[in-house]
């Protein structure tokens, strides 16, 4: 079906991918692993067509002019987001409405597979999605209609880059059955992945990729064995010099991080509130995400947040971080003033820090990966203030901390989704906000990055002065500092609840 030859790309003097040989044939499923920045995204662009290379790569002529390969990817996905944002931009200063799409007008645009779409939505469950405008979409959601609309191509190839993340327990257990059953039809699938996993047993060949290179390829049985695992994840080897490596854990943590305020001794005095929501109702159109929803986070408390796709949590966050409108219309305080007395979305910006896949899709500035780490000192997507001194070497120490310093003057878009999320936490953390929004935060990290993250957070939730709000589709992330739960639950008639513990 495909095959390369040592294949080699470079972005500018950076090689990527270095000597590439591989081949794979129709009906053959293959998965692609390695760890952040391995060059899996960069291979499949390579093999698309995306990208320039040297070496050779041949192609059947069922597939030779990628009609038949389906992709998807988080490039789609910013892709979608930027045109349906620039429709709001033009609105805004143009004052004509323009006509954002709906899920079913992007899944099938020419409504010639209504039969099937219906079949396919009613499965990854957006059927209520068809009708609703592309630019609501929480991340999970537009996710699966990329991949909705990717199994109505009826292709002869199916490549999913990483189509694990962002998707709730039930969603990715659909997803795994959907892959096992397209295989078993004889679709080829290629699942691009940083996490083993994610395989389904269906898929008999892999290759690993790490540093650009091939680590090993071939059958699963013989490639996947714990020793090979454990080499591949290992940490490439660092400049024996970097800061970060030779200074003691703690030392770092208290250096990059205010510590908490010793708590009042004072009996019965209850502590400030940092978010106070009342009877606080957001719909849009006849869709109703929250009603009469109360909740309260007090001064100290961490807390996770939790539920499938479409509950609410992303039009939550929206309320608290002062994107979304509707809360100037609804009972809702932080820091202990109530939102549209006189505060700027900038007064609340600068005292919250946020992570979340929907950030990172919106985040697309070709900048250096250190000016986007300083952004954040500003509160802005881009940079176009000058730091001080004091800034930069706060930035450059978060970044040695994270072990991403040495991508400091490299062109943020060009690096993998792995390695945005850690630039991405690394600016949320630059100005030690009082508030930090996580939002799925190691979603595309590898084991390595994802433990590292974890660590970090559990410690800022137990001994900074940062609160910590933590929000995943899953139960399964169990951080010491998060004592607080906030459940979104699916009731019968298929709207949801709110549970707090």
């Amino acid at each position: 079906m495909i095959s390369l030859q040592k294949v080699s790309n470079r972005l500018w003097d950076k090689p990527i991918l270095k000597n590439i040989t591989w081949s794979t044939e129709f009906g053959q499923s293959w998965a692609i692993l390695g760890p952040n920045g391995a060059g899996k995204s960069t291979l499949i662009k390579v093999i698309l067509g995306q990208l320039p290379y040297c070496g050779t790569i041949k192609r059947d002529e069922q597939i030779y002019t990628f009609d038949k390969i389906a992709h998807v990817s988080l490039e789609q996905q910013k892709t979608l987001v930027a045109r349906e944002e620039k429709k709001d931009r033009y609105e805004e200063y143009c004052g004509k409405e323009q006509h954002s799409l709906s899920g079913h007008e992007f899944i099938d645009p020419e409504g010639k597979q209504t039969e099937k779409l219906l079949k396919t939505a009613e499965q990854l469950g957006i059927a209520s999605l068809l009708e609703k405008p592309l630019r609501y979409f929480s991340n999970g959601e537009t996710r699966k209609t990329l991949i909705a609309k990717a199994l109505l191509a009826d292709p002869k190839l199916l490549i999913l880059d990483e189509p694990f993340d962002g998707l709730d327990s039930e969603s990715a257990e659909w997803l795994s059955k959907s892959i096992s059953g397209l295989i078993q039809s004889g679709l080829a699938v290629w699942l691009v992945s940083h996490r083993f996993e994610e395989l389904v047993p269906e898929i008999e060949h892999v290759l690993c990729l790490k540093s650009g290179k091939i680590f090993a390829q071939g059958f699963r049985s013989k490639v996947l064995s714990m020793e090979n695992l454990d080499r591949l994840y290992a940490e490439d080897e660092r400049v024996e010099n970097l800061h970060v490596n030779t200074e003691n854990t703690e030392e770092k943590f208290e250096r990059l991080i205010p510590q908490k305020v010793p708590e009042s001794t004072a009996k019965n005095k209850k502590p400030p509130s940092i978010i106070l929501m009342r009877d606080v109702n957001v719909r849009y159109g006849e869709n109703v995400v929250l009603e009469k929803f109360n909740w309260s986070v007090y001064q100290g408390e961490n807390w996770k947040i939790i539920g499938p796709n479409g509950a609410g949590k992303s039009t939550l966050l929206s309320l608290i971080s002062g994107d979304n409108l509707q809360a100037y219309s609804n009972q809702i305080y932080l820091f202990g003033k109530r939102r549209g007395t006189g505060e700027s979305v900038w007064d609340i910006k600068q005292r919250i820090g946020m992570v979340s896949p929907e950030f990172q899709v919106r985040y697309r500035e070709a900048i250096s990966v250190l000016k986007v780490v300083l952004s954040g000192f500003f509160d802005t997507i881009g940079f176009y203030q000058t730091a001080s001194e004091t800034q930069k070497k706060t930035a450059l120490n978060w970044m040695k901390f994270l072990e991403i310093y040495e991508l400091a003057e490299q062109d943020y878009t060009r690096l993998s989704y792995g390695q945005q999320r850690l630039i991405l936490i690394a600016r949320a953390m630059v100005k030690s906000p009082p508030l930090l929004i996580l939002d799925e935060p190691c979603q595309g990290l590898d084991r390595t990055n994802r433990n590292r993250v974890l660590e970090l957070i559990d410690h800022i939730g137990l001994n900074s002065a940062t609160q910590i709000l933590y929000v995943t589709h899953t139960a399964t992330d169990q951080l010491n500092c998060l004592r607080h739960e906030l459940r979104f639950e699916v009731i019968k008639d298929g709207t949801f609840r709110q549970h707090i513990s």
